[in-house]
């Protein structure tokens, strides 16, 4: 019996150590899954809306749409207004995510709309015209009589200072309903992205694995804590029931713009599953040993007192996970039966804990595997989203920031910042004789001279869009921003790339606005480039293939 006892106090003992590291290891395997794919939708999530506010700032940014706007709202112009369905009409084509694109005047209501809309979309509310005129906002919305959900992005769109309109972009909600119809590495797994509505209640905005319907209740989750007394920290997994009653663990990533919060939920039975199947095989294991020896025990205990023993000894150690013990009694009779079913047993234990190990091991590499891919995916994400995909220069984006940047220290040092607006002379001519292969390869070549001509450390060259380039020259006046813009006239000379059919020269020429100035406070990057501007326009207007100059005390 004292064999006995001991046995089973070694056994439990083993086993409910065994199984509480294993439940905590579990969680925190599920917190990090959890958390982990989270971020991975919120960040694709985010990049998706980023893109969307993009093109829509890009599309409000043009020129002639804003021109054309100005004068239909200030005279009712119908030439302003085909004009500006026209450049709506090319922006949605050129965007294959967008659906419809709507003008509206800064009273809410809808100037012009390039497809068909439903009643509802013919005035914004008073709310939704203040947010989209003070900043870019993003939301879901439901269109249509069949109540089909889209996304929705709007801005406003300003003549200088001056607000002139609110323009409006719809796309599907295809690309999120796609995220979240898979699953992942559990059975119950599912991604939920919900949204506050009116009341400032949740509202899921995709579809439900495990409804068959969209209106349910919102989730009710709580934050689990730490136990142990020596971190105070909150974990980040959350318990609770979801829309079907069953009892879930999830993990949540929050989006400012927009306001949507982003699930990963998991059943808590489909998470703990294989603890209970390690625990039942414990339970067996121990039942089956215990049996054993109880039977030995009663029944050769008066014969056979050292073998029970030692066997009791070698079961106590196995329990307590030493597996290099064995019976070395080996007669014929049940107790040698016995010893070589322990010893045997030992052996599969052996087996399966090396296996256990094994499997543990690959799936670490796997994971580390998969956590390499993806931060190589998000770098190269990252480089992509910075540049132009045609001339590999940095895009109209990276300029912007660079150049909030560069007017920031600038302003800290007092040095003088210049910038060189480059548009390439009668480029389209290029596209309309050539095809738009030979512009594309016209573009390249440019751009590989800029690269090579800008070189300084701190100078930076982007393409602004289309055929105009924008170089900033760092701690430069007027005078070194020309020396400069000279010395890339000239590297475009030696290139000769040919032109068909230039009214200037046989080969491409550029036309190149300048200016410079010493930041302040007072005055803004963008008045930088709109100096620059109206340089090129000079230039242009000059005759072409020059170079002009604005400085910021001309008007």
């Amino acid at each position: 019996m004292l064999v006995l006892g001991v046995a089973m106090i070694s056994m439990l003992s083993a086993a409910g150590a065994f199984l509480f590291v294993s439940q905590r290891y579990m969680e925190t395997s599920i917190e990090s899954h959890l958390a982990s794919v989270a971020r991975l939708h919120a960040q694709r999530i985010d990049e998706f809306m980023n893109f969307l506010t993009s093109e829509l700032r890009l599309i409000s940014s043009r020129t002639p749409l804003r021109k054309a706007v100005t004068d239909y709202v200030d005279r009712r112009d119908n030439a302003a207004l085909d004009q500006i369905n026209s450049i709506l009409s090319d922006a949605k084509r050129s965007v294959s995510s967008f659906e419809n694109l709507l003008l509206y005047g800064i009273d809410g209501k809808l100037i012009t709309s390039i497809s068909a809309l439903s009643l509802e979309s013919q005035q914004l509310d008073s709310g939704m015209r203040d947010k989209l005129l003070s900043n870019y906002q993003v939301t879901s919305t439901i269109i249509g009589a069949e109540g089909r959900r889209v996304i929705q992005v709007g801005g406003p769109m300003m003549d200088g200072n001056r607000a002139i309109g609110i323009l409006v972009v719809l796309t599907s909600m295809e690309p999120l309903r796609a995220a979240s119809s898979g699953s992942g590495g559990w059975v119950s797994e599912e991604l939920i992205i919900t949204e506050a509505d009116a009341k400032g209640h949740d509202k899921a905005i995709t579809p439900l694995r495990f409804a068959m319907a969209e209106d349910v209740p919102p989730l009710t989750l709580t934050q689990i804590k730490e136990q142990d007394k020596i971190k105070s920290d909150e974990r980040n997994l959350l318990s609770g029931k979801d829309y079907r009653g069953v009892a879930v663990l999830a993990s949540t990533q929050m989006l400012k713009n927009p306001a949507w919060t982003i699930m990963v939920k998991i059943d808590q039975d489909d998470a703990f599953r294989p603890i209970r199947d390690q625990r039942d095989l414990w339970l067996a294991m121990m039942l089956l040993v215990l049996v054993l020896v109880a039977i030995i025990g009663v029944w050769l205990s008066s014969y056979f007192t050292m073998p029970i023993l030692g066997l009791a000894e070698v079961a106590v150690m196995i329990a307590s996970g030493d597996f290099k013990r064995r019976m070395q009694h080996f007669s014929r009779d049940e107790l040698g039966m016995l010893s070589y079913s322990v010893n045997r047993m030992a052996d599969k234990l052996v087996d399966v804990s090396a296996e256990l190990e094994t499997q543990l091991r690959l799936q670490h590499e796997r994971a580390d595997r998969l956590n390499d891919q993806l931060i190589h995916a998000n770098n190269e994400l990252h480089w992509l989203s910075r540049t132009d995909s045609l001339t590999k220069l940095f895009n109209r984006r990276t300029l912007e920031e660079t150049l909030e940047n560069e007017w920031l220290r600038a302003i800290r040092t007092g040095h003088s910042l210049a910038a060189i607006m480059l548009d390439l002379d009668f480029f389209k001519s290029i596209n309309d004789i050539s095809g738009h292969a030979s512009g594309d390869e016209c573009l390249r070549r440019v751009g590989s001279v800029l690269k090579e001509t800008v070189q300084r450390s701190g100078d930076f060259v982007a393409r602004y869009g289309g055929e105009e380039f924008v170089i900033l020259v760092i701690d430069a006046n007027i005078e070194h921003a020309c020396t400069f813009a000279e010395r890339i006239r000239t590297r475009l000379a030696e290139e000769a790339i040919p032109h068909p059919s230039s009214d200037l020269a046989p080969v491409v020429t550029a036309s190149m606005g300048i200016t410079a100035m010493i930041p302040s406070n007072d005055r803004s990057p963008q008045e930088l480039l709109d100096l620059a501007d109206r340089a090129l326009y000079l230039a242009k207007a000059r005759g072409r293939n020059r170079i002009e100059t604005v400085g910021p005390d001309q008007t």
